[in-house]
């Protein structure tokens, strides 16, 4: 079985990292600089930065942050926020970045994910899409209208597979930012019928969600923002939990696993 990735998702407004609660509330917690140095010093194994607003506000991606993330970052890097077109996609990997995260773009040109792989390849491009749940079940939930659109998440994901994504970043926004866990359900549900890897997301409250991502909603990476900026642990905690938990994670040979038996709120287990 291949390594489950551990993710920590930098969530920005601007240069602000910011935590996010139902896409409806955001707490200011830090620079995202400051949240990059952070990061790259503990065990992790990727790290996703996300600029929530860039779209909203028609501007394009940060090249100069990531430049300097790049440098800093000893991880592969994956960027999202403000990405409409192949020069977009370009100048982030030209900055530095290892992979780039599309949302928005794929409710209005789907067609661009097919061609960004082509160009790019497949293992460049993640596809992040948001799910929300409604009366007649899961939808694909628009941020920038603060709707749910007539698509569920498994029919965008598959599309978004057969048109060359190379993996999907699944969020829940029901669970965003309430600490009751990943909704299993709905990663079961999309990474049962994909080839491509899941990337679990929203919802992480205690490091025993981690596994659940894999164990029960069969996702090949797990991701999670507000719960890691608690404590400067918090990532090796969580690797410890998921070894515990039987799940293969990639190990630092310098970290003494078991010293960490506390959870990602630095409480005892």
């Amino acid at each position: 079985m291949l390594k489950v990735r551990l993710i920590p998702c930098i969530v920005t407004k601007g240069h602000l990292v910011v935590q996010s609660f139902g896409f409806k509330k955001y707490l200011p917690i830090g620079n995202v600089k400051t949240a990059i140095e952070f990061f790259v010093n503990w065990d992790v194994d990727e790290i996703i930065i996300l600029d929530i607003d860039a779209t909203r506000e028609q501007r394009s991606p940060d090249v100069k942050l990531v430049e300097w993330a790049a440098i800093e970052c000893f991880v592969p890097l994956t960027v999202g926020g403000g990405i409409k077109n192949l020069k977009d996609i370009s100048n982030l990997l030209n900055a530095g970045a290892d992979k780039v995260c599309i949302n928005s773009a794929i409710n209005t040109t789907p067609e661009f994910i097919n061609e960004s792989a082509q160009i790019y390849g497949s293992q460049c491009i993640t596809v992040s899409i948001d799910s929300i749940k409604t009366a007649t079940g899961y939808r694909v939930y628009d941020y920038l209208s603060k709707a749910p659109l007539d698509i569920t998440p498994l029919e965008m994901a598959i599309q978004m597979e057969q048109s060359g994504a190379g993996e999907i970043f699944l969020n829940s926004v029901d669970r965003d930012g309430s600490r009751k866990g990943y909704d299993t359900e709905l990663l079961k549900l999309v990474s049962s019928q994909l080839k491509i890897p899941v990337i679990a997301s929203g919802g992480v409250g205690k490091s025993s969600d981690l596994a659940k991502g894999v164990l029960e909603g069969h996702c090949q990476a797990v991701a999670a923002a507000n719960i890691f900026q608690h404590t400067e642990h918090s990532t090796i905690a969580a690797k410890s939990q998921l070894l515990r938990a039987g799940v293969p994670v990639r190990l630092n040979s310098n970290v003494k696993y078991e010293d960490f038996e506390f959870d990602l709120l630095g409480r005892p287990y």
